[in-house]
């Protein structure tokens, strides 16, 4: 659903004094009370003296200033209880968008990916990217192998990719999202994990959980609230099972490194959770909230066909500087349970040195669309390619 954010209706300044309609008024007044002083002089006094002058230049003078003293007045406390309604206003919008605007902090992700398309490249804005809508893609070194031999694969790759992060660490959390399938082999995966990134960080002790594999966008909601959060690992894995032969969805994996002290990282932002019937208002909404002043310079679709022409759009004020549009179920295939995972991690690896980008996706078909910035990660060690 789209954030609670208050509408705030517009502060109406009173409207300046119009200097034409009260010299007319001051005049009158002026000629009203001079005639008064002149109505009510006693007759037969004399009209030379001091005291003549003053009452008839002094009285209209004076009703002159009390009147538009008093309209003055009126005007500056309209106009202070505008300024301070409208300065109540933006501090408000400011801890909204304080509030919009947290986000986990990433200090290294990894896609791997089953293209032969390097995941770095993928934003540029001339990739080659493969064509693969409604294909089911395996990993090509996954042909030939059983289920031990492909799962240690997999996480030799992850492992290589996230060496130079994990090496001086001294304790890592784990969470393994796996895929029905290979849920089944659980223990085996734990403990494969827990061997192979001991070996590229022997000083860090690891603690794995394993779960099966759900939709990132709630998981985020709560992790961009947590004060206390502490560095851990997510690995997402979307794999083939043993000798099925129909296949509902590509071979991928995410790993996200979420590291909340990292001073040098990419950032998930607040997840939006939007309707279709809603969309535009709640695109715009987290547009003001967390994009401006910047512009997207990305966005990036997993299983939201029917919406991505309406996002590319609102996302391009200027259609002489387009925004890239990436379908990752056109290039990598069939989306799977990690597919939203797959999709930041892809996002995020593809991030640098490019603005801010927006990843798109629903959990299913029937689900609601989730829609969430991210930004840039700072450049970090060359890691060894992992696609094949």
């Amino acid at each position: 659903m789209p954030w609670p954010i208050p509408t705030f209706k517009k502060i109406e300044r009173p409207k300046p004094i119009s200097l034409r309609l009260w010299l007319s008024a001051l005049t009158a007044i002026a000629i009203g009370t001079a005639g008064g002083v002149l109505l009510l002089w006693p007759h037969g006094r004399p009209t030379q003296g001091l005291q003549f002058w003053a009452l008839l230049v002094g009285i209209p003078l004076v009703t002159c200033v009390l009147a538009y003293g008093i309209r003055l007045d009126r005007w500056e406390r309209e106009q202070t209880i505008a300024e301070e309604a409208e300065r109540e206003q933006e501090r408000i919008t400011l801890l909204w968008r304080g509030w919009c605007r947290r986000r986990v902090q990433v200090t290294t992700a990894l896609a791997v990916l089953p293209i032969p398309t390097p995941t770095a490249q993928l934003s540029d804005a001339d990739a080659d990217l493969p064509v693969n809508t409604g294909r089911a893609k395996a990993f090509s070194w996954t042909k030939g192998k059983t289920e031990a031999p492909r799962r240690q694969e997999l996480l030799d790759r992850i492992a290589r990719g996230l060496q130079a992060t994990l090496a001086d660490r001294q304790a890592m959390s784990i969470k393994l999202l796996l895929d029905d399938a290979s849920l089944a082999f659980a223990n085996a995966w734990k403990e494969a994990a827990r061997t192979t990134f001991g070996k590229i960080a022997p000083n860090c002790k690891f603690t794995v959980v394993v779960e099966r594999v759900v939709g990132c966008a709630q998981w985020l909601a709560e992790q961009v609230d947590l004060n206390d959060a502490v560095p851990h690992l997510v690995i997402a894995v979307q794999i083939w099972p043993n000798g099925q032969k129909e296949h509902n969805f590509s071979e991928s994996a995410a790993a996200l490194l979420i590291d909340p002290a990292a001073t040098q990282a990419g950032y998930i932002f607040r997840p939006m959770i939007v309707a279709s019937d809603t969309l535009e208002g709640d695109l715009a909404q987290l547009v003001d909230m967390q994009l401006q002043p910047d512009t997207a310079t990305h966005v990036w679709f997993t299983r939201c066909d029917d919406e991505s022409v309406a996002i590319t759009s609102a996302l391009t004020p200027d259609p002489k500087i387009p925004v890239i549009e990436r379908q990752l179920d056109s290039v990598v295939g069939k989306p799977g349970p990690a597919s939203s995972w797959i999709a930041l991690a892809t996002a995020l690896e593809a991030t640098q040195g490019t603005g801010p980008h927006l990843v798109a996706w629903r959990e299913s078909e029937n689900e609601p669309l989730n829609l969430c910035m991210i930004a840039s990660a700072q450049p970090h060690s060359p890691r060894e390619e992992i696609q094949t």
